[in-house]
């Protein structure tokens, strides 16, 4: 019974010190403060969560192909708001992304707009609804 009491107490106690947790990173991987552009073919769509993400092959001043990945939110979002799903990129569309650049200097941004082959403009960032 003694430890019974014990382990409960303690359980009690480690509830009521841990507080909230959040479960969401930030997005400080990303320079917020800088935006760019880029412009490339489709080589991969990954339509999962925690967040979706496109990888394209994009040619520098140089003529040298970079892969570049541009992650976007989560499915749900993209989804609700956009009615994008799977099929919403395939390998060999040609597309511009706008966004945040990664603050390390790797390949990757932060998504804010989506410019189609068709000239199309979506602003992820910005809900329609």
């Amino acid at each position: 019974m003694k430890q019974t009491l014990i382990f409960a107490g303690m359980a009690a106690a480690f509830l009521a010190l841990g507080g909230p947790v959040s479960a969401h990173h930030a997005n400080s991987a990303y320079d917020r403060s800088q935006t760019i552009s880029i412009s490339g073919t489709v080589t991969k769509w990954q339509f999962i969560n925690p967040h979706a993400g496109l990888w394209l092959n994009v040619t520098d001043e140089q003529g040298n192909v970079q892969e570049w990945s541009a992650e976007f939110q989560g499915v749900l979002d993209l989804y609700r708001h956009f009615s994008w799903n799977k099929d919403t990129f395939k390998a060999g569309d040609v597309v511009t992304i706008m966004g945040n650049p990664s603050r390390n200097g790797d390949l990757n941004l932060a998504t804010v707009e989506v410019t189609f082959g068709d000239g199309r403009k979506v602003n992820v960032r910005n809900a329609p609804d």
